[in-house]
């Protein structure tokens, strides 16, 4: 299997992976096996299908990365984020089904646990219409993703809480993809002028964490209420709402006063936001084009943004979210088209790859572990030129989460702000 843009797509492929509409998500349109007409082509591209699964000779190693169970669970989540939407935007009086949304995050949990080879953050396989909705699909799943995977991490900042209730993250999946639920009910001349300048410091524009703190408490637990009014908090303190001791000028929370939802929430947002930069209500993706996911994990491991998030979180992030994600069309340095097969969280940038040329078998395909070929490296993915994003670790704990459990675990952990968030990457390929 692999995925194919839809321009690219061609009469007699077969469908690999189901597809759901995109204007309502949870409505399926064609089925695993069906096989393309050029009229159903036309249609999706009408309906603004980027791209789909399809059956592909010897990629058959793809398909344990992709659950069409987890499949339809997204779209189940990105229908729900927009009849949340279409509530809310009705006004003060409208009430939102939070019971059916814990119920979809529910249902996600228990197959991501199901199905822990498929629990990753392949991408986007459907168009919403809406980059809000999408958006708020995304972060809810990725966040709990990450969650999932911090369940050592939990347990460290939930104490107060049994082991069970400390890794339960349904109620940071609703947090998650209701977060931006504020935002459609701040004044018309708020929202359009944040469409025109995306300005963060906008005092009115901030104040959506507040409508949404506001609309989701009483309804969801205290935590995921938390998260929604916290989830622009910044691990170095300069996030917002801003809170003022005495007479000291007013700051954000930092560090571990930060709720860890919102710490999950904040760089699940802030990651969807770089891929796609239209993202929010008003965004329009014909004037802000969509970035590969290698680009956005590029940017946050640079300064500035190093310093917004918590370092075990942003670990949590590289272990669910591939940089080149199974599937992802790549062209090698060395002059050879292939298809991404499977990846490594320890070396993000350095992926297997399958040669491809045609949709006919071909046992002769090379299969290069780019891990063991450093000289080799991958400079265009799905269209976009990559090579000023690809980041290579320094030593073989850089992106470790696994090591920092075990630390955790054994009881020599010891956190450091200033060590921790050193995660020590480097630019050259020729790293080892």
């Amino acid at each position: 299997m692999l995925r194919v843009p839809i321009s690219h797509t061609k009469p007699g492929m077969e469908l690999a992976m189901p597809v759901y509409n995109p204007r309502v998500s949870s409505r399926l349109l064609l089925r695993t096996g069906a096989v393309l007409e050029q009229s159903t082509i036309e249609r999706l591209i009408e309906l603004q299908l980027p791209e789909l699964w399809i059956k592909y000779p010897n990629m058959e190693m793809i398909s344990k990365f992709v659950s069409p169970k987890i499949i339809s669970s997204r779209a189940e989540i990105a229908s729900d984020v927009s009849s949340a939407f279409d509530q809310a935007g009705k006004g003060m009086h409208a009430r939102m089904d939070f019971v059916k949304y814990k119920t979809a995050m529910n249902k996600l949990m228990g197959r991501l646990i199901d199905d822990p080879e498929a629990a990753v953050f392949i991408g986007d396989i459907a168009d919403t219409g809406s980059p809000a909705i999408r958006h708020g699909a995304n972060v809810g799943f990725l966040s709990m993703l990450m969650g999932l995977r911090l369940g050592f991490y939990l347990l460290k900042e939930r104490k107060r809480l049994s082991s069970r209730r400390a890794k339960d993250v349904t109620g940071l999946g609703v947090a998650a993809m209701l977060h931006d639920v504020g935002m459609t009910r701040l004044k018309a001349s708020v929202l359009d002028r944040w469409t025109r300048e995306h300005d963060t410091t906008d005092p009115q524009w901030q104040e959506h964490v507040q409508i949404g703190y506001h609309m989701l408490r009483g309804q969801v637990e205290p935590s995921a209420a938390a998260a929604v009014l916290h989830h622009h908090q910044r691990f170095d303190g300069s996030g917002f709402p801003k809170r003022k001791k005495n007479a000291d000028k007013p700051v954000g929370l930092a560090g571990s006063r930060i709720h860890i939802f919102a710490r999950i929430l904040l760089v699940a947002d802030l990651y969807d936001r770089l891929v796609h930069p239209a993202y929010t209500i008003g965004d329009s993706e014909e004037t802000m084009k969509s970035r590969p996911p290698v680009y956005a994990m590029h940017t946050l491991l640079q300064e500035k943004y190093q310093s917004w998030i918590d370092p075990i979180v942003f670990r949590s992030l590289m272990s669910v979210c591939p940089a080149y994600s199974p599937g992802t069309r790549v062209l090698l340095s060395n002059g050879m088209q292939g298809a991404v097969i499977d990846w490594c969280s320890l070396d993000p940038c350095r992926p297997t790859v399958t040669e491809i040329s045609h949709f006919e078998d071909d046992d002769d395909a090379e299969t290069i572990d780019l891990r063991k070929h450093h000289e080799i490296s991958i400079i265009e993915a799905d269209g976009h030129d990559v090579r000023a994003f690809n980041f290579y670790p320094e030593n073989k704990r850089s992106f470790d989460l696994y090591a920092i459990e075990k630390s955790m675990s054994n009881g020599a952990y010891a956190f450091d702000l200033e060590e921790t968030n050193k995660l020590r990457i480097d630019d050259d390929q020729s790293a080892a």
